[in-house]
């Protein structure tokens, strides 16, 4: 049985949703994370420092968009 991981949006890449982010990939439930942020540098660079982490986790999809990245979130 295979089991679904969901696609999970984040709103807010302040500390504490880059820390959910990181523990949310260290987890390994998430197939694919979403850091939406009104700071859309900061939304890119948290991405960038989970992403160099990601080689020592699960495989997971982590990126930076706009809200229009919480089509087909799961959560």
């Amino acid at each position: 049985m295979e089991i679904l991981r969901p696609k999970v949006a984040i709103i807010g890449a302040g500390n504490v949703g880059s820390t959910f982010a990181f523990s949310l990939m260290n987890s390994g439930l998430a197939r694919e994370i979403v850091l939406i942020d009104r700071n859309e540098l900061r939304a890119q660079g948290e991405c960038m420092d989970l992403n160099h982490g990601l080689s020592f986790s699960h495989p997971t999809k982590i990126h930076a968009a706009g809200i229009e990245g919480c089509a087909g979130a799961d959560i």
